[in-house]
């Protein structure tokens, strides 16, 4: 419980020299003191392999936590030099291996998909409360709890997964052996990751043709400028298919649609 409340502050003390290595130690601090109680002088020493380099995504380091604590519990049991040496050079390599991987697994889950997701869902419970914020103006008398409504719906929906990761990463880890890559392998991240971008893009599609359908029930009030952007916007989700294949970086992709985008608006 100590971990995971501590867990929250993994960013303190965030910096360029070492990223997260400070919020490391403090997260893992309270376990070092149980597994070193008999043998204090040896804790500084293992301070410092904790404050070397570390950084991974903030949900995902849970699994980091798990797989240092049991490893560290085998280094605090070494029960000769070169058992300790060897028993040091795996929970290095767990710490390095580990943390690139659940970095990379949490940013394609948790930035690169659920937090567009989740503004997606707060931008729908917003259409399904009547505020159609197609219109340049909304209306006047808007209630102020309707945003409040789908943005808390966001926040708790985001978090919810975040809690849960977090807390069944840390217990996993901790009891799963090395071969599962620390109870990673137990979870399917790339079917969640693709599933949850496929209803992304429903969801985004859903929202384009209502915006259609807004601007085109009257057909004597054809808004133009909305037609060619929503054909733009339809244009680059195509097209970055089409560089996904091709292996083009999306940054290209991204600076063309700032570019087109402005030189439409400006027009």
């Amino acid at each position: 419980m100590q971990l995971f409340l501590r867990s929250f502050f993994l960013q303190t003390g965030w910096n360029y020299m070492k990223y997260q290595n400070i919020g490391l130690t403090f997260v893992m601090l309270p376990f070092l003191k149980q597994a070193y109680k008999d043998d204090k002088d040896a804790l500084p020493s293992v301070l410092q392999r904790y404050l070397e380099n570390f950084n991974t995504q903030p949900v995902m380091a849970s699994f980091c936590f798990g797989a240092l604590a049991r490893q560290e519990e085998a280094v605090a049991k070494a029960k000769s030099l070169t058992d300790f040496k060897e028993k040091v050079t795996e929970w290095t390599g767990i710490k390095r291996g580990l943390s690139i991987t659940t970095a990379s697994i949490g940013d394609r889950l948790f930035w690169g998909t659920l937090k567009p997701l989740t503004l997606l869902m707060a931008l729908f419970i917003w259409l399904m409360l009547g505020v159609n914020f197609f219109e340049i103006e909304l209306p006047a008398n808007t209630p102020l709890l309707y945003a409040a409504c789908a943005g808390g719906a966001a926040f708790f929906a985001f978090n919810a997964v975040a809690l849960f990761v977090k807390w069944e990463g840390l217990k996993i880890s901790y009891d799963a052996r090395e071969n599962t890559c620390f109870g990673l392998t137990r979870f399917d991240w790339n079917k969640t990751i693709y599933n949850a971008k496929r209803i992304g893009i429903v969801l985004a599609v859903g929202m384009i043709l209502f915006g259609v359908y807004h601007y085109l029930k009257g057909f004597g009030d054809v808004d133009v400028h909305f037609v060619t952007r929503a054909a733009i916007v339809l244009f680059f989700v195509m097209i970055s298919f089409v560089t996904r294949k091709l292996r083009i970086p999306n940054m290209y992709l991204y600076l063309a649609a700032v570019v087109i985008f402005n030189i439409v608006c400006y027009l």
